[in-house]
């Protein structure tokens, strides 16, 4: 058991002989090999397009009293296969914020850019080469929607706005646009429902109003016909019958007129929507390319690839070239000529 107990460990150091020996007889060649990809990498690092990154930050409202037109949004949810709240909008703010609706707007704007002297949007910034207006823009929207990072936290209701451009200040002008592009379509949203909402309202009021009226001269008139009831089971059922009857649309019309008044004030009401915890600031550091961790990433893996190239050709170069040969033989003999006998 000794014996073979050596005669193992001696098998496993002429292995590993055989594999580091041709590492280290290769050593100078590899780094030269890894070294130069590095260089190659940094240099084409140079070369690529600096992006700077700007962030923006949202703490959404969720009071109930400031958004229960915004309601709708979380039955659209629930068709998306989102369970949420009605107060719980900020769920939906990613899809939102990448939306052509949002994107759209905001490409639309001018800007100003170390690239042009005058403002432009950016359509004009982007230039993208197509054909028609229409897929400049479409293609714009998509270059954007690239750069666009929107992310939700579950656990703090947070939603941060990520946006890289090749200059710093233009990644701050246009993340703080999406959140104002997206406060005002919010804004116009709660309207809108407030707007439809005060419109049904009155409607329902006028129709309470002709029933509330039909039903007191329903009471008038019974009153001028029976002056004395108490003497008439039948009387005193039918008068508390209509007086009930008029009671019940007082109240109704009570309450729609309340709820028409609260309608109106929220219609015309002009407030915030969206809550900015912090705004797209100017970035002072790039973002990428990282050329540092680039070239030491490529560099580190030639070195390792180069070295694992040159023991597989240790281990199995022999292999591999008898491989070769035989198929080089193989492939004459065929391609020989038949010997025809006389």
């Amino acid at each position: 058991m000794e014996m073979e107990r050596v005669e193992a460990e001696q098998a496993v150091t002429v292995s590993l002989d055989g594999v580091v020996t041709p590492i280290w007889t290769g050593r100078k060649r590899i780094i030269q090999v890894a070294a130069g990809l590095g260089l190659l990498t940094l240099a084409i690092n140079f070369l690529l397009p600096v992006y700077y990154k700007s962030t923006a930050t949202l703490l959404p409202e969720t009071d109930k009293g400031k958004l229960p037109s915004l309601s709708q949004f979380a039955g659209i949810a629930q068709l998306a296969g989102v369970n949420i709240s009605g107060s719980e909008v900020s769920r939906l703010y990613p899809t939102i914020l990448t939306s052509d609706a949002i994107l759209g707007s905001v490409i639309a704007l001018k800007y100003k850019t170390q690239a042009f002297p005058d403002s432009v949007n950016l359509v004009q910034y982007f230039d993208p080469d197509e054909d028609t207006e229409a897929e400049n823009f479409e293609t714009a929207v998509r270059d954007l929607r690239e750069l666009t990072t929107v992310t939700y936290e579950s656990k703090t209701g947070f939603v941060t706005i990520t946006l890289e451009m090749t200059e710093p200040e233009l990644a701050a002008d246009v993340v703080n646009a999406m959140v104002d592009q997206l406060d005002q379509f919010m804004r116009l949203k709660k309207i809108t429902s407030a707007s439809e909402q005060r419109k049904w309202i009155e409607t329902r009021l006028r129709e309470v109003v002709l029933e509330l009226r039909v039903a007191e001269d329903s009471l008038k008139v019974f009153r001028e016909k029976n002056r004395r009831v108490v003497d008439s089971p039948r009387l005193v059922l039918e008068q508390e019958r209509l007086v009930r009857d008029v009671q019940v649309k007082s109240t109704i019309f009570v309450e729609l007129k309340k709820q028409a008044e609260l309608a109106k004030i929220e219609e015309i009401k002009n407030i915030s929507i969206v809550n900015v915890l912090d705004r797209g600031r100017v970035p002072v550091k790039k973002s990428r390319p990282n050329r540092l961790v680039n070239t030491a990433i490529v560099f580190f893996l030639a070195l390792f690839g180069t070295s694992g190239l040159y023991a597989a050709e240790s281990v199995y170069g022999e292999k591999i070239r008898g491989f070769v040969a035989s198929l080089r033989r193989r492939g004459n003999s065929d391609g020989k000529a038949p010997v025809s006998s006389r």
